[in-house]
């Protein structure tokens, strides 16, 4: 049976604390920008997921974190300008937030745009 020491090495720990604000920076890059979405990226790889299934896991963290626009309910508050009631609007923002985060192209897709795709189409086309 191996030890918890064995399963969890202090080195690859240490590694992984010093690259998460590289992965951080890099999911903002991408557009994902809710607190955990590298925890959620982190926690997909480590069960084994590859890098596009574990950034749609971050996608899903961020669209689980905005929420619905039906969640919503009136609070009395203050009205905003053009009409609109602090629920209306934070139900526009809401739907806003969540299509374009669904909008999002997964830099790690194979449909992605071919400049992504790495330099092995840059040493083919050379």
């Amino acid at each position: 049976m191996s030890s918890v020491t064995e399963l969890h090495p202090e080195a690859n720990v240490r590694q992984e604390r010093a690259t998460r604000a590289v992965l951080l920076g890099n999911l903002l890059s991408t557009g994902l920008r809710m607190p955990g979405v590298e925890t959620a990226y982190r926690a997909a790889t480590f069960a084994g997921a590859t890098d596009e299934i574990a950034w749609e896991a971050a996608r899903r963290h961020e669209l689980t974190m905005i929420g619905f626009p039906d969640e919503i309910h009136a609070t009395g508050g203050l009205n905003y300008p053009r009409g609109l009631t602090d629920e209306e609007s934070s139900r526009k923002r809401r739907q806003a937030l969540i299509d374009t985060c669904r909008a999002l192209p997964n830099p790690f897709s194979g449909a992605a745009d071919p400049i992504l795709r790495g330099n092995a189409d840059l040493e083919r086309a050379a």
